[in-house]
């Protein structure tokens, strides 16, 4: 028990200004542990409710405003969530995000001039910082209905520039600059992506009240192929503009879905929630919000929270595609197909349907059915319609199951015409490169495509080793043990590296080294790859690894 007496020290202490509200301090101790638990068993409801009983009692609590934050985001309460900010800001412990809320806030009320103050927190303090021109021009659109943002020559800001290309599209919708707004979603065209899908199922109903349905049914065309194309007409709902809370609730929703790639799904939630907080009822707000419950919980909530949008949406696909991750991710796979199966059913002729089938196929093992399923997509007119990017996704993702299907021939086809279509897409040209190195097949040609993959993503740790490794493959084993020192020091550095870096070591001549590596990887390897790596430790390695490998 002596461990704990300091955490529950600690805890006491939360409640010593609260004591008349409890019989005892016990009390509120037992109160918040009651509250921890819930929160530990994924209750953020009933843990949410517990902090802010608490919190009405110790309200300058550091330790609690942090609880009832995260719990708050958990559970979409935007006034709870405020609330702990504001206790937060006074206690100098505002998260990277908080001064978008207080921003929200601001902006939902018109306080102009709070809204302003918010974004200079922003820009001053926040990670986020980059996002202060593209929301000092939303307050700009609001107050006055013009703005003057650029992507201006020389800004070297790379987030800035990422994040405003189809913000500024936006923003001219918002103030009725429509001649160059046009301009800008036809730029946007060979980007891909939700982003540029999502600014063409906005940006649509403002042209369309123009008189520029032709424009308009074009561009859901090539953001939807058969989803939408030649849907829209003056009878299913023209809008005169955009208004600033979707244009916001866009530009949250960006780069919410980056931070949940990324891996840091917390502030992911955060902003996906300002966007809802924002625009309640957002489609792709909820899509992201979803993913990110999904990614932190398991997805018992995000599936109850994908059900609100209603089949007739144009997100309703995406929804069903999220939906069936979902219950992959928790074990229902076939739950999973059978929703995928039903929305292809829906659609044969939408190459999204089709795809998903096939990933929904891939990822329950059933190869033959996937492999079939990507045919029949990668045959239908929508799919020649799509982005070169996106074309060059799908192949990478055929290539895998022909790969896992043991064609290896037809996967490094489909590799192929990947580069060739997305010449910078990094997976496809890692894939192919690695894949090479493994069949000892055209060495030297395969250390060109893993070096492209490496320059295009230099803080990956894979590509890191897969050129590592090509460059040991190809006798180059000084240059092999600076590239594989790289990747073994980047954080997500796997068993795989550490053996590689102990080949490298051993064939460099530094033979103490080469063990210490090995040895970090046994820490993680699995029995067949453990089984490996013990030998080398008994007795280094063969005359000509190269072979062995």
């Amino acid at each position: 028990m002596g461990r704990i007496t300091p955490i529950c020290k600690l805890t006491a202490a939360l409640f010593l200004c609260a004591a008349p509200a409890y019989a005892s301090v016990d009390d509120g101790v037992i109160a918040y542990a009651n509250a921890r638990a819930a929160e530990f068993d994924a209750r953020h409801g009933e843990a949410l409710a517990g902090y802010l009983r608490l919190f009405e009692k110790s309200s300058d609590s550091e330790t609690l405003a942090k609880r009832v934050y995260q719990n708050a985001v958990r559970q979409g309460d935007f006034a709870a969530a405020l609330q702990a900010i504001r206790v937060r800001e006074l206690k100098n412990d505002v998260p990277p995000e908080g001064p978008l809320l207080l921003f929200t806030d601001a902006f939902q009320k018109r306080r102009w001039s709070m809204a302003l103050l918010a974004i200079d927190e922003l820009e001053a303090r926040s990670n986020f910082g980059f996002m202060a021109p593209i929301l000092r021009a939303w307050v700009s659109v609001a107050k006055t209905g013009t703005h003057d943002l650029t992507l201006k020559q020389g800004n070297t800001d790379p987030f800035f520039n990422f994040y405003a290309v189809d913000q500024i599209v936006y923003l001219d919708l918002a103030t009725g600059q429509n001649a160059k707004a046009k301009l800008g979603l036809r730029n946007m065209v060979s980007v891909g992506g939700d982003a540029m899908r999502d600014l063409f199922i906005n940006a649509a109903p403002v042209l369309a009240a123009k008189g520029d349905a032709a424009f308009a049914n074009a561009m859901l065309g090539t953001a939807m192929g058969s989803e939408f194309a030649g849907q829209f007409n003056e009878a299913n709902g023209p809008k005169s503009n955009i208004s600033p809370n979707i244009g916001l609730a866009a530009l949250y929703v960006r780069i919410a879905t980056s931070l949940i790639e990324q891996g840091v799904p917390e502030p992911g939630l955060a902003l996906a929630r300002l966007a809802l907080w924002t625009a309640p009822e957002y489609p792709p707000a909820v899509i992201t919000t979803a993913h990110a419950l999904g990614e932190l919980s398991g997805g018992r909530d995000a599936v109850a929270l994908l059900d609100k949008i209603p089949s007739a949406s144009p997100y309703w696909t995406r929804a069903v595609f999220a939906k069936a991750a979902l219950l992959r991710d928790m074990g229902d796979n076939d739950g999973a197909v059978e929703l995928a199966r039903l929305s292809y059913d829906g659609n044969a002729n939408s190459a999204a349907r089709a795809t998903f089938l096939g990933q929904m196929f891939q990822q329950n093992g059933r190869l033959p059915e996937a492999i079939a399923q990507y045919r029949i997509a990668m045959d239908l007119d929508d799919f020649k319609r799509q982005a070169p990017q996106s074309r060059a996704s799908f192949h990478l993702m055929f290539a895998s199951a022909l790969d896992d299907n043991g064609q290896w021939d037809e996967a490094q086809r489909e590799l192929r015409n990947a580069i060739v279509l997305d010449p910078s897409n990094a997976s496809a040209l890692n894939y192919l490169g690695y894949a090479m190195l493994e069949r000892g097949e055209d060495v030297i040609n395969a250390e060109a495509f893993v070096r492209r993959a490496y320059e295009a993503e230099p803080t990956s740790s894979a590509y890191a080793d897969s050129l590592g490794w090509a460059l040991f493959q190809n006798g180059k084993y000084i240059d092999a043990v600076t590239m594989l020192e790289k990747a073994a020091s980047i954080e997500d550095a796997d068993a795989t590296i550490f053996e590689h870096l102990g080949d490298a070591y051993w064939q460099a001549g530094r033979r103490r080294d080469a063990r210490h590596a090995w040895n970090s990887a046994a820490i993680s390897a699995d029995a067949a790859v453990a089984s490996r790596i013990s030998s080398k430790l008994e007795a280094g390695l063969p005359g000509d690894i190269r072979a062995a490998k």
